[in-house]
């Protein structure tokens, strides 16, 4: 699974930066599922995840630009949120999937 994250200057997406989820350390998924605290949210509920980014958005910087190599904290301002969710709705969706896969529990 590949996550892109957008750069825009105005309107226009001036730089993407691409990260595949087979690189990411467990670290990096068990400290993002410690932040985003998905359980109990109504599936899917983009406004639910956005607030959830906000709030933690110093936390999840020094992820971002862990996942994504060379990215600045200057970019990262320059996201705009519905693609923060694509990316940690992604994470979340691949981390549930590979502790599933661990578990046995493949349902996911």
């Amino acid at each position: 699974m590949q996550l892109t994250l957008k750069i825009y200057e105005g309107k226009k997406v001036v730089k993407e930066y691409k990260a595949e989820t087979i690189d990411f350390s467990f670290g990096v998924v068990e400290d993002v599922l410690d932040i985003l605290d998905f359980d109990g949210m109504k599936k899917g509920d983009n406004k639910e995840i956005a607030t959830m980014i906000v709030k933690a958005s110093k936390q999840l910087k020094p992820f971002l630009k862990d996942l994504f190599d060379g990215v600045t904290d200057e970019e990262i301002r320059h996201t705009r949120i519905q693609n923060l969710i694509e990316v940690f709705r992604g994470l979340f969706h691949y981390a549930t999937q590979e502790m599933n896969a661990l578990t046995g529990d493949e349902k996911n």
